[in-house]
């Protein structure tokens, strides 16, 4: 049950700028591509959040973290799909767990909420840099 190491950049420039080169084609598509995709993340990240203070579906947190780790891979938003394969990973108890011994959903529900908390920081992150590169606040 080992960890990935968290990525060196918060975004992959190489992935992202391929598909800021499809800017040629429609400008604005890469930005508006990426507008959409914070808004997406906001919204799964709270999702996340009330499953966690709700019923605390391990299968459901690894799906949501699943399918926002996605999203955020084929943007190159390495750091935000790092965290959230955590909590994929942890959602269906592939880490965080102790060799031999079976522990309670609470113990991942728990860890889920600090691999939460590192995506929310990590987006801020990828915010800020995407602010600089567009030139304006996403």
């Amino acid at each position: 049950m080992n960890t990935v190491p968290i990525p060196a950049g918060v975004i992959n420039w190489n992935t992202l700028n391929e598909i800021v080169s499809m800017d040629e084609d429609s400008p604005d598509f890469s930005k508006n591509l990426i507008i959409q995709y914070l808004e997406q993340a906001n919204t799964t990240f709270d999702q996340i959040e009330q499953e966690l203070q709700g019923n605390c579906d391990l299968e459901q947190l690894a799906s949501l973290g699943h399918f926002l780790r996605g999203s955020s891979a084929a943007l190159g938003l390495q750091r935000i799909s790092w965290a959230c394969e955590r909590i994929q990973n942890l959602g269906r108890k592939r880490e965080g767990g102790v060799e031999g011994q079976q522990l309670p959903d609470s113990h991942y529900a728990q860890l889920i909420t600090n691999a939460l908390q590192c995506a929310r920081n990590e987006f801020k992150a990828a915010k800020a840099e995407l602010s600089a590169f567009y030139k304006s606040e996403l």
